[in-house]
């Protein structure tokens, strides 16, 4: 226990030490702790936004829902994404076929989609209209915060009813109630039924910037490209009950549409399905290279501030010669002598890694209120900023505190 304290002790007056040396060279020291400072926080800000891609895509995703297999008409081109400017082909009936041959399925929900302009009285806006069926809202976990979503009349009947997102509703009615009120569509009257909860925004993409209405209805007034056939669809939602089911469905699906479209062995798929898991996997790869990458970069920083610790490091054993000369010509043994420069450059590279996380969680703080973009610096992200600072001191403090160590007390003492 004596032991345990003496030593404790014994690092106690390293530090103090090492204070004192760099309160006596104030400028230098901040000088020297601005590479490490500067590295420590480019490194935490890269793993911020790295950390904050990753959950921007996975709210992202999360706005699909859960367990949905997304099937779109377009050649299948393997493990990337659609070949957009190859189309294939996708009806109702395709969807029809699949909730009742599939197992597992939950829900079906067919769409169109396409691009239109809305306008009321003194204001309009252009927005991502989305032709659907009250399963939309199943698969999709999406309802109405202030009154309706689409029923089977609505899509029966072709009525011009509408709802719409938060983003357009801001823009047409203001702190207005859109419910009940009437928009025109592409010059065709709608009426609003329906407020749509708010999805916020991910990564550019607002969610809340869309108006749904019933397929029918855009596929007879608001469609401006023709399609191929009358019930044809841009793509399908397809909902499972779970995950297990998720997974086999995928397969299935596959079998069910190439048996449909009757496509021959050894050719490929003219559609693609994939699944909200495949999604959350590919762009959870994307998203870790890059902050690899954007954490290499900044890596970068914290090296040339290491190489910058070890100079001034060598600098200060060199100044200090008679100082280390006096205090092994006093009994201090070379550990003690080696101890004390480690210490100080740790104690060095420590400051600037202190500095450098708080003006990081700063940054983070602004970047995530001004960009609208999650930044988190985790506790942990914090804790290891702070220790591999001191580790980058012990590792290029290392070379000029054995060099110190080294020394002759004689040849030292006699240093001016």
């Amino acid at each position: 226990m004596n032991s345990i304290v003496a030593s404790l002790a014994g690092w106690g007056v390293n530090v103090a030490i090492a204070l004192t040396a760099l309160r006596t060279n104030l400028m230098r020291s901040i000088l020297t702790t601005l590479g490490v400072m500067i590295g420590v926080f480019s490194v935490i800000l890269a793993v911020a936004v790295g950390n904050g891609a990753q959950v921007s895509v996975t709210q992202q995703i999360a706005t699909l829902g859960s367990n949905m297999a997304i099937v779109v008409p377009q050649p299948d081109s393997g493990s990337g994404p659609p070949r957009p400017n190859d189309r294939g082909r996708l009806t109702e009936r395709d969807g029809q076929a699949i909730l009742r041959q599939v197992s597992g399925v939950r829900a079906v929900a067919p769409q169109i989609r396409n691009s239109v302009q809305l306008v009321t009285p003194g204001r309009s806006a252009t927005t991502q209209a989305t032709g659907a069926t009250p399963e939309y809202g199943v698969v999709s976990n999406i309802s109405a915060s202030e009154g309706r979503f689409l029923t089977k009349s609505d899509v029966g009947s072709a009525a011009r009813v509408a709802v719409i997102g938060q983003t357009v509703s801001d823009k047409l009615f203001g702190d207005d109630s859109p419910v009940g009120q009437t928009i025109r569509v592409n010059r065709v009257p709608f009426t609003v039924v329906g407020l749509l909860e708010s999805k916020g925004s991910n990564l550019g993409t607002d969610n809340d910037d869309q108006i749904v209405v019933p397929i029918t209805t855009l596929r007879q007034r608001l469609l401006t490209t023709p399609t191929q056939g009358p019930d044809d669809v841009t793509l399908l939602f397809v909902g499972f009950e779970d995950e297990d089911a998720l997974l086999a469905g995928q397969k299935e699906i596959k079998n069910l549409l190439r048996d449909r479209y009757r496509v021959q062995k050894g050719k490929i798929n003219p559609f693609t399905v994939r699944t909200t898991t495949e999604i959350a996997e590919t762009t959870g790869q994307v998203t870790q290279i890059f902050q690899a990458v954007l954490v290499a970069i900044a890596s970068i920083s914290l090296l040339v501030g290491g190489i910058g610790i070890m100079n001034i490091m060598l600098v200060s054993v060199t100044e200090r010669t008679r100082e280390i000369g006096l205090r092994m010509a006093l009994g201090a043994k070379r550990s003690d002598i080696r101890n004390q420069f480690l210490v100080e450059a740790a104690v060095l590279c420590i400051i600037g890694g202190a500095i450098g996380l708080f003006l990081a969680m700063l940054a983070a703080t602004i970047f995530q209120k001004v960009a609208d973009f999650p930044a988190p610096v985790g506790i942990d992200t914090a804790i290891f900023s702070v220790a591999f600072s001191a580790v980058i001191g012990l590792l290029f403090g290392g070379y000029p505190a054995i060099r110190a160590s080294r020394l002759s007390p004689i040849e030292a003492l006699r240093s001016e």
